[in-house]
Formats: C-alpha cells, sequence, structure tokens
C-alpha cells in the first residue's frame, strides 16, 4: 500500500465514522419522538388539561433518557475520531516505509472536548423539552389543537433539534480527529526531518470558497495554514483557536506529506483543482 492509499482509506473511515454516528443521532431522536406521540395519544381529551404536570414530566422524562443516550452516542464517536485522527500518519508514514515509535498521545485535551460535547448535547436534549413545552403551553390557552401540536412536536425532534444536534456532532468529532491528526504530525515531525502537512479541501459539493483557496497548501507540521491573505491562520482544520465561520460544518482535512513522496491523497493537487483554488482566491480579492 502507498501512502496515498493508506490517506484515502483513513479519510474513509473518518466519514464513515461521522455518518455513522449522525445515524445513530437520528435512530435516538426518532424513538424519543415516538415515545413522546405515545404519551400524548393518551392524554385526556379536554385541552384544558393538557397542562397537568404529570404530562410534562412524562415527556421531560423521555427527554432526559434521550439526552443521556446522545452524549453517549457522541462520546463513542469522539474519541473513535481521535484514535482515527493519530492513525491516519501512522498508516501514511508506516506506508512510505518509515518505522517510527511515537510516544501515545496525551489524552487531557479529548477529555475536555468530551466533556464539552457532552454538555452540549444535553443542552440540546434540554433545548428541545423547552420548545415542547411551549407547544403544550399554546394548547392549554387555546392557540392550537393537540393535533397541531403533536405535529410541532415532530418537527422539534425530527428537523430542529436532529440539524442541531448533527451540526454540533459532525463539528466536534471533525474537531477530535484533526486535533489528534495535528498532534500525531508534531510528534513525526520531530522524528522525520522535512515532514509537511498539506490542506485538503471538502468533498462537498459547496466548499467554503477560503478553504477551497488553499487548497493543497502545504506548511511545516508545526506552522499553521494560512487563510484570507494572512488574515486567517488555523493549525488545522477545525482548529478551536479559529473563528467559527471557518469550523462550523467543515469537512476539510490535513494529510501528512512525507519527503520524497509528492502525494498522500488522491488527486489533492489535480489541473481542475488548482484552477478552482485560483478561481476561489481572485473571488476573495474582488470582495
Amino acid at each position: 500500500m502507498t501512502p496515498t492509499q493508506a490517506a484515502v482509506a483513513a479519510l474513509k473511515g473518518r466519514t464513515a465514522l461521522i455518518n455513522a454516528t449522525g445515524a445513530e443521532l437520528k435512530k435516538l431522536l426518532e424513538e424519543a419522538d415516538r415515545q413522546i406521540l405515545v404519551i400524548l395519544a393518551g392524554a385526556p381529551s379536554d385541552y384544558q388539561q393538557w397542562y397537568l404536570p404529570q404530562l410534562r414530566a412524562a415527556i421531560a422524562r423521555v427527554l432526559g433518557t434521550l439526552g443521556a443516550d446522545v452524549a453517549a452516542a457522541v462520546d463513542v464517536g469522539q474519541v473513535e475520531a481521535w484514535r482515527l485522527g493519530a492513525a491516519l500518519v501512522d498508516d501514511v508514514a508506516t506506508a512510505a516505509g518509515l518505522r517510527l515509535v511515537l510516544p501515545t498521545i496525551d489524552v487531557q485535551q479529548l477529555t475536555a472536548m468530551r466533556s464539552f460535547l457532552t454538555e452540549k448535547m444535553k443542552d440540546v436534549a434540554a433545548d428541545a423539552l423547552t420548545s415542547i413545552n411551549n407547544q403544550l403551553g399554546l394548547v392549554v390557552i387555546g392557540a392550537q389543537t393537540p393535533f397541531d401540536a403533536m405535529k410541532g412536536i415532530s418537527k422539534v425532534l425530527k428537523a430542529d433539534t436532529l440539524k442541531r444536534a448533527t451540526t454540533i456532532t459532525r463539528t466536534e468529532l471533525a474537531r477530535a480527529y484533526s486535533t489528534a491528526n495535528q498532534i500525531r504530525m508534531e510528534q513525526a515531525g520531530a522524528e522525520v526531518p522535512g515532514l509537511k502537512k498539506r490542506w485538503v479541501k471538502s468533498g462537498k459539493r459547496e466548499p467554503r470558497v477560503t478553504h477551497m483557496a488553499i487548497h493543497g497548501q502545504e506548511q511545516p507540521v508545526d506552522k499553521p495554514f494560512v487563510l484570507e491573505g494572512g488574515a486567517v491562520t488555523m493549525m488545522y482544520p477545525h482548529d478551536p483557536k479559529a473563528p467559527a465561520r471557518h469550523t462550523i460544518n467543515c469537512g476539510c482535512v490535513a494529510v501528512p506529506v512525507v519527503p520524497g513522496w509528492k502525494r498522500t491523497v488522491k488527486d489533492p493537487i489535480e489541473e481542475n483543482d488548482k484552477a478552482e483554488a485560483a478561481r476561489a482566491r481572485a473571488a476573495i480579492k474582488k470582495e
């Protein structure tokens, strides 16, 4: 296996992990929606009784469980993303014929990231509960029918909450991956003189213009990527020190460039990509 093939396989694993975690989130939210609709279906027909504390408490229990289950699911994904981010460097180095003995990455930063994501997921469930209680309140004052409330509650969970949870999860799993990847590249750089990193744009249909503009940019592993003509610097994609506009839902990655190998990911700087990057840079200058 060549370094290019090793990088491609590693990045496919990253994509599969993020997609699988997103699918698990959707499954959990759909189950919560089902349970809440069952609770509402058994509620009194008199809309004024929808204010019953028991009704709200039953829904709160469902969403409390949802928050815990979602937090657990994304925590597993985040830990695996961290492992895969480091493994990308190891796999590429091995494919290039390097035999590196690198220390285990300190997980202190991962621990903090896990705590942050867990709390964010619990906040998502808590916000969903607030929105659902608002729907119930509209029924109590006669502003909408119980049927309309059920539709509204389903939208809260299956659309609004799912979108927010998915955005947070994709962003934070990608951040864990890129953070571990950067730490590992710095460790490898101490053993491999000339090791660099290359920014590779997202495979999305419409990647950020600013990220498209630096597609293929290479830097020493201990130096930042330069964006927006130097106005922004990022040590790696999803760098938490970067502005949110450069990190939320970003699909970019950084890959190691082993001395003596021109490429470590499939077609990163083919002629059409060079042209696209040049057009992106030109567009930025016009703004």
